[in-house]
């Protein structure tokens, strides 16, 4: 697994190790991720790709050893979600 990037932006990145097809949710999670975006349980179901989000972050933390931080946080309608960033 690999993830470089500098202020520009420019990341390259590898497939997890492990998964089979680079496509996969998982791979697309990790990629987002680590381009330094939070996502949130509700960028998962938008954009139709899962709505089980926290899954695949508690697969990133525990077989690939990628240190993931939250949180809660309330929206306008006074519903909790989660966000989910890479720890620097």
């Amino acid at each position: 697994m690999n993830a470089t990037g500098n202020m520009s932006n420019t990341i390259e990145l590898d497939s997890l190790p492990g998964t089979r097809k680079e496509d996969s949710i998982i791979n697309e999670v990790y990629r987002n991720l680590a381009k330094g975006r939070v996502l949130t349980t509700l960028d998962a179901v938008k954009s139709n790709r899962t709505v089980c989000l926290g899954k695949y972050i508690s697969l990133l933390r525990n077989k690939y050893q990628i240190a993931i931080k939250d949180k809660w946080i309330e929206l306008e309608n006074q519903k909790r979600i989660k966000q989910y960033w890479l720890a620097k």
